[in-house]
């Protein structure tokens, strides 16, 4: 079902230019349509669903990394031993927190990420460790 298209009326743009002193019909017809917007009501400026399919496929293909000559490169991502050695450090703490008598409170935990992310639920709650290897300062 098509949602039908809001144009703003003779009497809006009169009313808005009369508010906004100096303000123009471009002006008046401008903020309408960026109301419509920011109100996620359809405007003639839409683009169709193969427009957008088509414009979502050309995006996809832009995001490539390329040398100084302008030849397609492939990213190698650098692997971070310094991290996964903290997050398995992270993980079997854990791990000994659970195996602890006393505490039987944490319910699984699990690292999709070595690299990345260690996650546990601990007393009905879902948490994520997240580890950031944050860039070195300029200058230092």
């Amino acid at each position: 079902m098509a949602k039908t298209i809001n144009y703003p009326s003779d009497e809006w743009i009169d009313n808005y230019i009369d508010t906004h002193e100096d303000s123009t019909i471009e002006e008046a017809e401008t903020a309408w349509w960026d109301n419509e917007i920011a109100h996620d009501r359809p405007t003639p400026y839409d683009l169709t669903a193969e427009q957008e399919k088509a414009s979502k496929s050309a995006r996809r293909k832009m995001a490539k990394a390329v040398d100084a000559y302008g030849k397609q490169t492939k990213r190698e991502r650098k692997e971070n031993p310094d991290k996964r050695t903290i997050l398995c450090a992270l993980y079997d703490g854990l791990l000994s927190f659970l195996a602890d008598e006393n505490r039987k409170t944490i319910d699984h935990v699990d690292m999709p990420n070595p690299e990345r992310q260690l996650d546990f639920t601990w007393k009905g709650v879902s948490y994520s460790v997240t580890l950031t290897a944050h860039r070195p300062k300029k200058g230092a």
